[in-house]
């Protein structure tokens, strides 16, 4: 398998992923992020335990969006006003 495409120039990445995702294999998100962590790039991986490609429950909705806004807040991204 091949090694993501990651380096120092990549942007500041989250992924929300369900580690019961029958589309795209969890294992993908973990090898990401092991490579954007390596590359040091800013990078957050929230796993949903259960969780599958989406259609999450609300309580798992809103646990992901309170970690991209803190994520994008730590990233200078998130508006001030």
């Amino acid at each position: 398998m091949m090694a993501p495409a990651v380096n120092a120039s990549t942007p500041p990445t989250i992924s929300i992923h369900g580690d019961a995702d029958p589309t795209v294999p969890y294992t993908q998100s973990v090898r990401l992020h092991e490579a954007l962590r390596q590359a040091h790039v800013k990078e957050q991986m929230v796993t949903i335990p259960g969780g599958k490609h989406g259609g999450f429950t609300r309580a798992e909705d809103e646990r992901a969006f309170k970690a991209i806004e803190a994520f994008l807040k730590a990233q200078g991204l998130w508006p001030t006003s």
